[in-house]
């Protein structure tokens, strides 16, 4: 008889049967299920898979459509105000210091996303000193503006002082209580400064303070600080190390961050620098998620970079970039730290946070200290982006010095690049090693092996299932009144035979609530008055091209008509033709006209694209971003930007 964990209880719809899903294999990464008394085994990877398509029931019961929980029982936190605007209310009122601290930090804690925010509230003088920066230079007043040796946010050192640093920690700084910091610093020093001799490359900073900043930045460990530096030195480092100590699964803790890439790619015979949206697991150090687009990153690529985390790839996907290192990596998050970008808030990402019960923690300007895993895995990405053709910096060119060469030398499609990037973030920093002083696990293996063994040892949180990926992507919800032809949102009409046997069961005019995905305005979800089930209503006209919802109302606002008119296919088609779904053209420089150009291009591609296939219903929902990867072309042409 196998030996389960715990006894789960639930069903599984497999090949046409149902089974009773038994529980978790111990021991292995399998789980044990049952059909008429006989027992067999699935590979976890298939079980978690079968989460995701919805073939997993989500309570004892053989059902396997999610119930949809109504307005009313899900409470949205509405309260945004920072902590300035809370000051200046809070004095209008008359209050003193003392008070004003004291209010504005019960109304953070109110909200449990803000909860972090107000267990370490800044001083008085903090407070009055960037309030009358703010006054005085305005947003810039935020900007720290000492020089780059003075203590601002930019590193004093190199990656190579790092790696020696690094490596001296790893030998002897944890192992020895004896090794003080003065030694790890000289040490260090002597390394570095042999690095140099007899090389015209100039050393950088290399003194105590900058092995300080190393230990502060990826030293999370207790034992490493407070036994070495003493207590009252390790105390505020304890603070930050603290958040590290919990982790102990895979997706505890997700890390995400975007970049513009320092490179220069060719796009439809335009020169673009595409941009780069990864998601880092804390534990494992696995890339679990990387987006390449053309356009800024926004909440719908923050969430498509997440959607890449929670369900991971597949086989078409490895087989697409030539992937050898296989590994799907995927799972629910239990929180996700990002910046204060725009790209991390908005309806979406709202909606990803009230399904998924992920705590979203957004860290304080400037501080990028606070999500080192993440910072690390963007720094080695960097490294290797700067060993292509069209790189915009090296370690002997630094940025803005490279440019004109950059501009004539690129030759990588942006296809090539997005397929290089997959193929580095599987099958080679999938394998790069982690040092155990760097690890909030205390290992040394790479995210590959991290992975595999926290697999097995049960420490992996289950997928989103389809109910919940559908409720976190159509996230825009209004009510529609129910006719006999069916709604109309947006000035189009949606249908199917569930709305008609609701309409037959209502003959009266029934209002329904009516969820609609941004990204893609060919289905609706329709919530059952009666059920409370969720039921997938597509577009009257299969000829709908896969719109947003913006460019829906681009085309509609183009096009005066009457209220009683509906948009039609027929009518997208030919907004699209005359390129009505674009947004107006906004750049001057030459460089930013090819951009944008090339995004343009990129959407219409990506259109045509999502127009050859159909939606159905037990099709996975698809992120609104999506790059187009193909295999990499053995003619590669270079072009300059007169030619």
């Amino acid at each position: 008889m196998t030996v389960v964990q715990k006894v789960d209880g639930r069903h599984l719809r497999l090949d046409g049967e149902i089974y009773r899903v038994i529980g978790r294999v111990s021991g292995r990464p399998a789980v044990c299920i049952e059909l008429g008394g006989h027992q067999s085994e699935i590979t976890l990877e298939e079980f978690h898979d079968a989460i995701s398509r919805g073939d997993v029931s989500d309570g004892q019961e053989p059902e396997f459509e999610g119930r949809v929980l109504g307005p009313e029982e899900k409470v949205e936190a509405a309260y945004r105000k920072r902590l300035l605007e809370l000051v200046e209310t809070f004095q209008s009122e008359g209050m003193k210091w003392p008070e004003v601290i004291e209010q504005a930090q019960k109304q953070l804690k109110l909200d449990e996303r803000f909860a972090t925010y107000a267990a370490n509230m800044p001083s008085v003088r903090a407070i009055q000193t960037l309030r009358k920066r703010v006054h005085l230079k305005g947003h810039i007043g935020l900007v720290d503006g000492r020089s780059a040796n003075s203590g601002n946010f930019d590193r004093r050192h190199d990656d190579l002082f790092e790696e020696i640093v690094l490596d001296i920690i790893e030998e002897h700084f944890l192992r020895s209580d004896a090794v003080t910091l003065t030694f790890v610093a000289n040490t260090a020093r002597a390394k570095y400064a042999k690095e140099f001799v007899g090389k015209e490359s100039e050393a950088k900073a290399c003194g105590r303070k900058s092995v300080e900043a190393i230990i502060r930045d990826y030293v999370v460990h207790e034992d490493a600080l407070k036994s070495r530096m003493g207590a009252k030195a390790a105390r505020p480092l304890l603070r930050q190390a603290g958040r590290f100590q919990k982790i102990d699964y895979a997706f505890d803790r997700l890390e995400i961050d975007s970049t513009q890439a320092d490179i220069f790619v060719v796009y439809e015979g335009n020169l673009v620098r595409p941009w780069v949206t990864i998601v880092v697991d804390a534990a494992t150090g696995f890339i679990v998620g990387l987006v390449v687009s053309l356009a800024p990153p926004t909440g719908a690529s923050t969430v498509a970079a997440l959607f890449e985390a929670m369900t991971g790839p597949d086989n078409a996907f490895f087989d697409l970039h030539g992937i050898q290192n296989r590994v799907r990596v995927k799972g629910n998050p239990l929180t996700v730290v990002a910046d204060q970008g725009s790209e991390n808030g908005g309806d979406i990402i709202k909606r990803l946070l009230e399904v998924t019960g992920v705590e979203l923690q957004k860290n304080t300007p400037g501080h990028p200290e606070k999500k080192p895993f993440v910072e690390r895995a963007m720094r080695t990405l960097k490294t290797y982006v700067t060993q292509l053709d069209g790189t915009t910096q090296t370690q002997l060119m630094p940025a803005q010095t490279r440019t004109a060469k950059a501009i004539n030398e690129a030759c990588l499609t942006f296809e090539e690049f997005a397929t290089m990037l997959q193929r580095w973030r599987f099958d080679i920093y999938g394998r790069l090693p982690r040092r155990s002083v760097q690890s909030p696990l205390r290992r040394s293996e790479s995210p590959t092996e991290s992975w595999k063994r926290l697999l097995t040892l049960a420490h992996v949180p289950e997928p989103l299932s389809r109910n919940e990926l559908i409720q976190m992507f159509y996230c825009i919800r209004e009510k529609r009144c129910l006719f006999h032809y069916g709604i109309e949102v947006g000035r189009v009409q949606y249908w199917s035979w569930d709305l008609a046997q609701i309409h037959r069961n209502n003959p009266n005019t029934v209002q329904l609530e009516v969820w609609t995905n941004p990204g893609d305005i060919r289905t609706v979800i329709v919530v059952h008055p009666d059920t409370g089930k969720a039921i997938t209503v597509p577009c009257k006209d299969p000829e709908m091209p896969p719109l947003t919802s913006a460019e829906r109302d681009r085309i509609l606002a183009a096009n005066r008509r009457k209220p009683e008119d509906y948009f039609s296919a027929h009518e997208a088609l030919a907004a699209l033709v005359g390129g009505l779904h674009h947004a107006p053209r906004k750049k001057k420089s030459k460089m930013a006209k090819a951009g944008e150009e090339a995004r343009r291009v990129h959407r219409d591609k990506e259109i045509v694209r999502k127009s050859s296939t159909r939606v159905v219903q037990d099709k996975p929902i698809e992120p609104a971003v999506a790059m187009l990867p193909v295999q990499i072309p053995t003619k590669r042409n270079k072009i300059t930007m007169r030619g």
